[in-house]
């Protein structure tokens, strides 16, 4: 009889774990990348505006909170820049 400590009587015949890769792999073939049709053609998304259109010169203003708040009433659902651009371009400075 086997002693308590003995385990060999609980031991699995050692076989090759089917998950892991063996060392018998084939060569890698050497392939060629496939040429993708889209590529170089943006088919998603909005176009990008044109550079004389992007608007990109930011001008910080301070203000007072009254005037702030006044500005915002007056700018309604628009924002307050949209409400401030919109009166620029109505003076004429933008001709």
């Amino acid at each position: 009889m086997p002693s308590k400590n003995n385990l060999s009587a609980l031991r699995q015949d050692k076989k090759e774990n089917p998950i892991l890769p063996s060392n018998d792999r084939p060569k890698q073939v050497d392939t060629q990348p496939v040429s993708d049709p889209l590529i170089g053609k943006k088919t998603i998304g909005r176009p990008r505006k044109k550079p004389a259109e992007k608007r990109d010169y930011k001008i910080t203003l301070s203000l007072t909170k009254a005037e702030g708040a006044k500005i915002k009433e007056s700018a309604g659902l628009a924002g307050e820049a949209t409400y401030l651009y919109d009166l620029l371009e109505k003076a004429g400075t933008f001709k």
